[in-house]
């Protein structure tokens, strides 16, 4: 599976017995993405076999406590773990304020660079790009969208249908023409663009447009379902949704999974209410729990 989602973290606001503070990481092909880094992330990251010194990029929804209280001890590791390559950090304005003023107070200057982007939408990694999005949480927060690019692939229905071996696609894939019964068969002209893999990740956030229209046909859609639908109102105050907002959201946004994440505590290891919420609006939905792995693609 060339995509992993770690559910590294899941509770919203404080842990819990069985939830960790707000984490997700990604890992694509040998990359791996960290975004938002509640309490405690660090640990989770080393329990699921995921090395910090391997983190490529990390993205910060917003900046309330409980998503990035665990930013200095992370940083603070990959230094004692002699990492030395660069580190980008996405994140809203105080990010970079906020990173300066924890290496300051610790006395503990890591020995790598850390690149911190306030001001930039996308980070493009040749395969992927992860552009961020306005939520609507009360104060400057962002959802992120992890876009596969587009790529070419052979159109194996179309080679199917014409006759030629299963057993020459692989060698079609390495040259630009072959020859199969007298013909000479061009490469290019069994070519068709594949769409990429698409993950978003909201964060916090009360319901908003700005999710639907950047979760289109997402493959997974990862949103605030703080609540169940009988605190609505509650929800919504306090810049947040209810696990019926995030069913709705799928559905406008026709998003192929839907993961609810950022667990109110009042709600324990039992979560049905959420699901069922939820699964109103939307058929494909899993309520994520710490330590879970969703594979994609």
């Amino acid at each position: 599976m060339k995509l992993l989602i770690y559910m590294l973290g899941t509770s919203a606001a404080v842990p819990t017995k069985d939830r960790g503070l707000p984490a997700i990481a990604l890992k694509y092909l040998s990359d791996i993405l960290l975004f938002d880094v509640g309490e405690g992330t660090q640990y989770k990251l080393i329990k699921m076999g995921l090395s910090p010194v391997k983190i490529k990029a990390i993205f910060i929804t917003h900046m309330h406590g409980d998503h990035i209280f665990g930013l200095p001890g992370l940083l603070q590791t990959m230094a004692m773990y002699n990492r030395s390559e660069n580190l980008i950090i996405y994140g809203p304005p105080g990010i970079s304020d906020y990173i300066k003023s924890a290496i300051r107070a610790t006395y503990h200057k890591p020995q790598f660079n850390i690149i911190v982007i306030e001001d930039q939408e996308v980070f493009d990694s040749g395969n992927y790009i992860v552009r961020r999005f306005p939520v609507d949480h009360g104060i400057p927060s962002y959802g992120y969208v992890f876009e596969e690019k587009e790529k070419y692939v052979l159109d194996t229905k179309r080679l199917t249908n014409e006759g030629i071996p299963r057993r020459l696609w692989g060698l079609l894939k390495k040259q630009e023409k072959i020859y199969f019964a007298g013909k000479i068969i061009r490469r290019e002209d069994y070519l068709i663009k594949a769409k990429g893999l698409k993950i978003v990740y909201t964060g916090d956030t009360k319901p908003t447009l700005s999710v639907v229209d950047n979760s289109l046909n997402a493959d997974v859609l990862i949103h605030d379902s703080t609540f169940d639908d009988n605190y609505l109102e509650e929800a919504h105050e306090e810049g947040h949704s209810t696990a019926g907002d995030a069913g709705r959201i799928a559905k406008l946004a026709k998003a192929k999974t839907l993961v609810l994440t950022h667990i109110s505590a009042r709600y324990g290891k039992d979560t049905s209410i959420l699901l069922a919420d939820a699964k109103r609006y939307h058929n494909n939905v899993i309520v994520a729990e710490d330590y879970m792995i969703i594979p994609v693609g």
